[in-house]
């Protein structure tokens, strides 16, 4: 038995080599730039939050992010915990399993880590590298890949001060927003959009050597009206290299927040009751609308909003699909609104079920757009 144990434990470590960086791997360099088949182009898993900075039963400050088991198409799996006191400090401990691309079947666990901290500055400023956040390759050829650059984070995080937020944005300028629906262009209308921007942000390589460093630029804007992250006509961008070929993906379109209760099947069967969802309409390297058509959006009707976040078109390249929440707010610190009636700061407990599907996606820009998220999971769950 002792033997036997062994014996399996130096296959997964030899495995891990050779996945990581071994002379097998080097077959699949190209990998990165494969368009992953559409029955394994699936972000699919759940992540419990535990918000214990908003509950009066907890003497902690800290809300933990519990990722039960991520699945990333035929690629990776991520467990382990997110930390983060808002608007102080967010730490990391995921680990990746790896899928072998000669054999799906064989698993290797616990390849990779990503750990560190992200300090959050005064002025809501993410420093990923400040805080030597990275990916650790742990079994075989250990190496270690760093994050760099800093995501500029919302200027509003709390919703108690979002009234007096919606009230200086009617006296500003709105942000127009324009894409194409059913080969017309669609343009809505935002009051001051609060902006979460990407400078030079560099998303580490890993952890398999095929996934290129990255470096992402732009901004999701947050529409505090409706709940909804967008992207302007500029997108975000992620450059990296494969071999000598520098590339430009530009991701587009919209995250819509819906407040409606249901039920969802997982891609294991499981049945889940969540409270609302976020729906995803993420295209990749879209045909970009003529800047000067967002001119003549006029008025933003009802109509014009559910065209331009509908998913009904999944044809073209892009993510989409729905991540579930099931939120309750059980022991919830409570404060006064505009109004003055004491309200919950917000859910203190979400269970969270993804159930994303990429279609004409590679693994590099899978592996980005997961990369990123993680990144701004905090911005992502506030109220």
């Amino acid at each position: 038995m002792t033997t036997n144990r062994f014996n399996a434990a130096a296959a997964t470590v030899l495995l891990a080599g050779a996945l990581v960086t071994g002379p097998a791997f080097a077959q699949t360099q190209n990998r990165a730039l494969m368009e992953i088949p559409a029955d394994k182009a699936r972000i699919s898993g759940s992540i419990v939050i535990d918000y214990n900075s908003r509950s009066e039963r907890s003497q902690s400050k800290e809300d933990v992010y519990e990722i039960g088991e991520l699945a990333i198409a035929d690629l990776m799996i991520l467990r382990g915990t997110i930390s983060r006191v808002p608007e102080t400090n967010m730490n990391y401990s995921v680990k990746f399993d790896v899928v072998n691309p000669n054999n799906p079947g064989q698993v290797a666990r616990e390849v990779a880590i990503l750990r560190g901290d992200v300090p959050i500055d005064s002025n809501g400023r993410y420093n990923p590298e400040a805080g030597n956040l990275r990916i650790d390759i742990v079994k075989g050829n250990q190496a270690t890949y760093k994050y760099s650059g800093a995501i500029q984070g919302r200027a509003v995080v709390r919703w108690w001060d979002v009234a007096k937020k919606l009230k200086s944005a009617a006296k500003e300028a709105t942000k127009a927003y324009s894409r194409y629906v059913d080969g017309k262009v669609i343009t809505i209308q935002v009051k001051n959009p609060d902006p979460l921007r990407f400078d030079r942000l560099g998303l580490a390589s890993g952890p398999f050597s095929f996934l290129a460093e990255t470096k992402v630029s732009g901004v999701l804007d947050y529409d505090y009206e409706l709940g909804n992250w967008l992207t302007d006509q500029n997108g975000v961008t992620f450059t990296y290299a494969v071999g000598d070929k520098v590339i430009a993906d530009k991701i587009t379109g919209s995250i819509r927040f819906v407040s409606e209760p249901g039920e969802m099947t997982d891609a294991k069967g499981k049945k889940h009751k969540y409270t609302s969802y976020y729906d995803y309409s993420l295209r990749l390297n879209e045909q970009p609308v003529n800047k000067d058509s967002g001119f003549f959006g006029g008025d933003t009707t009802q109509a014009d909003t559910d065209a331009f976040f509908s998913n009904a078109d999944t044809t073209k390249p892009g993510i989409y699909g729905r991540v579930y929440y099931s939120d309750s707010d059980t022991g919830c610190k409570r404060v006064a609104d505009d109004k003055g009636t004491f309200k919950c700061v917000g859910p203190t407990r979400s269970e969270v079920t993804y159930d994303l599907k990429g279609v004409g996606v590679n693994y590099q820009q899978l592996a980005n757009w997961v990369k990123l998220e993680q990144l701004v999971i905090g911005p992502f769950t506030d109220e």
